[in-house]
Order: C-alpha cells, then sequence, then structure tokens
C-alpha cells in the first residue's frame, strides 16, 4: 500500500457526512430563467453552437467560460434572471438537465 492510500485509509474513518445539503434548491423564477434560456438556446443557433460547446469543455473550463459570460454581462447591465439562469448552468447537475431539456427542445 503506497503512503497516499495508507494516510487515505487512516483518514477515512474521520470524516464525517456533511448533515446539510450541498446544493440550495432553484428558486421559481430561476427554474422559469432556466426554461427562457433552454427555449432560447434551442431556437437560436449562435447560442445552440455556444451552449454544445460548453457540453464539450471539461468542468473547469466550462465553469470559467459560465464566469466569464455572467461577469460581461453584469458589467453590460443586462437581464440579472439571465445572469442567474447562466450562472445556475455550472452546477453539473443543472447543466446536465439543461442539455437534455434542449435536446428534447431540439427534436
Amino acid at each position: 500500500m503506497r503512503f497516499f492510500d495508507l494516510a487515505l485509509a487512516k483518514a477515512r474513518p474521520r470524516i464525517k457526512p456533511c448533515p446539510m445539503p450541498l446544493r440550495t434548491p432553484l428558486t421559481p423564477v430561476q427554474l422559469h430563467s432556466l426554461e427562457q434560456l433552454c427555449r432560447s438556446l434551442a431556437s437560436n443557433d449562435n447560442l445552440h453552437r455556444w451552449f454544445t460547446s460548453l457540453e464539450k469543455l471539461p468542468f473547469n473550463l466550462r465553469m470559467n467560460a459560465i464566469m466569464q459570460i455572467t461577469t460581461e454581462m453584469r458589467h453590460n447591465e443586462e437581464d440579472p434572471d439571465l445572469i442567474a439562469a447562466i450562472c445556475c448552468l455550472s452546477d453539473t447537475d443543472v447543466f446536465t438537465a439543461a442539455v437534455q431539456t434542449v435536446a428534447e427542445l431540439d427534436s
């Protein structure tokens, strides 16, 4: 057993599960904004290409791209609900759900 494996095995019993949920649930406004975003992504070719390119990126680069676009949007004082919806895409589960929704809307 390598040193790292041994250290990890010793540390594991001390790690306790977090009693609080790690993710807060999406608000109705966020859900509505995400729905509108998915409809826009499915209906606009440029937005669809952008979204598809995000899908191909590794998680960390996707996060950077989302942070970059939302920072630009805040700087341009764009719709805060839209910015919040795009920020929600940084959550892996939300992003996966958005990918599935856009695919369903495309078909």
